[in-house]
């Protein structure tokens, strides 16, 4: 009887009756119309024999037949049924190889224990704290909302929405660090890391690669030929490319590639681009490069330095998020609530924004499946799990600097800038300055702060009220030292009556449930508690 046992991608053996033939070096994938390989021959106790060639040539096939039935006294018939088929196994590895690059790696394992442990966690009353504390334990410091939004995130790529986030930042504020951090909080095979993509590599993957996988790119090409292609994967799930091309007869004729895929993306960009005008559905957090989380940065590379940093504790604390991530079983979301949720009227792009946060939600509710209650879909008996108010809120808490960033008129780096300035005329008690009095005040390159002020004078935020172009400079005064636009009141005042509305109709549901099936006083009021526990104790 056959068999071919695969060693690793270099070491190959098949064994039968007549024959033991290790295939040395493995099979060359590059070559589809070729099998060259070394072969080591082994018949019973004789010295083996070693011999190149290409398996799928006639007149070689055809000599090692003959040397074998010379040097070992064996019948044509038994050698050529052997070697065929070995070829016919070898084949079969090469094709499937080639469909699947990386359907031969090993999947991510893990004991009863760490099993039990991980459902634990999942559900304890404050997972969402103990999330926290984890991901600063493993070095992701001053990012603690940040951190939990992507770690929610890439917990979604095993849910039928996964959830996307783009990390904006300057150079040299640590996006590969915080990368690199998150990926090893992943269990093998379930995430696929780039440096970077050119804007033609996605219409070639294999779907296989990346479908109900996170797409980790360290540095994203913020151009609409690669963040259109991302944009359509993540609302299609599918690219389907159709290019001109030459055959052998050099004539031209079309050819299609086609990627299905569901995928999250977990990606790095310069965060000075206008991402705003492009309307992606991505969600877009700006990390933490305020001078603070600098200091608090040094001082922990000071203390990597000093071995003051316990790395079995991290690569037991990653160890355990993989576990957790590991458990969470494949389930459909549904969200009673989400036709109670409405945007305030100032958001631009009110679509996408609101299709972000209800995708966002479920995210969260994904995440904590253990908390949640789970029905059975009547028609096909699917379960599902159905989303609590205390989901929502910690969306809303999660998500309102983005919907802030989305509303806002002004750029991030502008805004900084501004309330900045807001709080250093407070100090002098004037409401005038010049660029050089802000340069003496902050060091900031003249380009960048050129482009800050003429931004804050196109949208009549400060005004020119003397000086000269050429010679001291222009003179400039705020328009309104205490300006806030109401923009941050009344998105706060509209998640909070939003809210407070799915609330009531959460306690309305829980009245209903009490009338037709009486339960305890005890456990009424658990349920009550249960809804007006804060989003971080949940």
């Amino acid at each position: 009887m056959s068999n071919l046992q695969i060693h690793n991608a270099h070491f190959i053996t098949y064994t039968d009756a007549h024959f033991t033939v290790d295939v040395l070096g493995g099979i060359d994938l590059m070559q589809i119309e070729k099998m060259l390989c070394t072969l080591r021959i082994t018949h019973k106790n004789y010295p083996p024999l070693r011999y190149t060639l290409d398996l799928y040539n006639d007149n070689q096939t055809g000599k090692l037949l003959r040397t074998l039935c010379d040097k070992w006294d064996i019948t044509l018939m038994d050698a050529s049924k052997s070697v065929h088929a070995c070829i016919c196994q070898l084949e079969n590895y090469k094709l499937e190889r080639l469909r699947y690059p990386k359907g031969t790696e090993q999947a991510f394992e893990m004991s009863e224990q760490e099993q039990q442990e991980a459902q634990k966690y999942l559900s304890h009353k404050n997972l969402i704290a103990n999330l926290q504390r984890d991901l600063q334990q493993i070095g992701i410091l001053g990012e603690d909302e940040n951190a939990l939004t992507l770690f929610l995130a890439m917990a979604s790529h095993k849910s039928g929405n996964p959830f996307s986030v783009l990390c904006l930042a300057k150079s040299g504020t640590g996006k590969s660090y915080l990368l690199q951090k998150l990926s090893g909080c992943m269990p093998k095979n379930t995430f696929s890391f780039h440096t970077q993509i050119s804007e033609n590599a996605l219409y070639y993957f294999d779907s296989h690669q990346i479908d109900g996988k996170v797409l980790f790119i360290e540095d994203l090409e913020w151009t609409s030929a690669m963040l259109n292609p991302l944009a359509t994967l993540q609302t299609h799930g599918k690219l389907i490319k159709t290019r001109a091309t030459k055959n052998k007869d050099g004539m031209l004729h079309s050819t299609t590639f086609e990627v299905a895929a569901k995928l999250c993306l977990i990606a790095c960009a310069y965060c000075e681009k206008s991402y705003e005008q492009l309307s992606l559905p991505f969600l877009c957090l700006h990390l933490n490069h305020s001078q603070t989380q600098d200091v608090n940065i040094m001082e922990y590379q000071k203390k990597c330095k000093a071995g003051l940093i316990n790395q079995s504790e991290i690569a037991a604390t990653q160890r355990r998020l993989q576990c957790v991530l590991a458990s969470l079983n494949i389930r459909r979301v549904i969200n009673p609530y989400a036709p109670l949720i409405h945007l305030p009227d100032d958001v631009p792009h009110p679509r996408k924004t609101l299709l972000l946060l209800l995708n966002f939600i479920d995210a969260i509710t994904f995440f904590r499946q253990y908390q949640r209650e789970t029905t059975a879909d009547e028609s096909t008996g699917e379960e599902l799990i159905k989303t609590h108010p205390d989901d929502i809120e910690l969306a809303f808490s999660l998500l309102k600097n983005s919907l802030l960033r989305r509303a806002d008129e002004l750029s991030v780096a502008t805004r900084g800038f501004y309330c900045w300035l807001q709080e250093y005329l407070t100090e002098a008690k004037t409401t005038h300055f010049t660029a050089l009095d802000v340069r003496k005040a902050q060091r900031i390159h003249p380009r960048t702060l050129n482009r800050y002020l003429q931004e804050l004078t196109l949208f009549n935020y400060i005004q020119i009220t003397g000086g000269n172009k050429y010679r001291e400079g222009y003179r400039y005064r705020i328009t309104n030292l205490n300006e806030d636009n109401g923009l941050n009141t009344g998105i706060e005042n509209a998640l909070h009556q939003t809210l407070e509305t799915i609330k009531g109709e959460y306690g309305k549901q829980i009245s209903r449930t009490v009338s037709q099936n009486p339960l305890s006083d005890s456990q009424t009021r658990m349920d009550t508690g249960k809804n007006s526990r804060t989003t971080h104790n949940g």
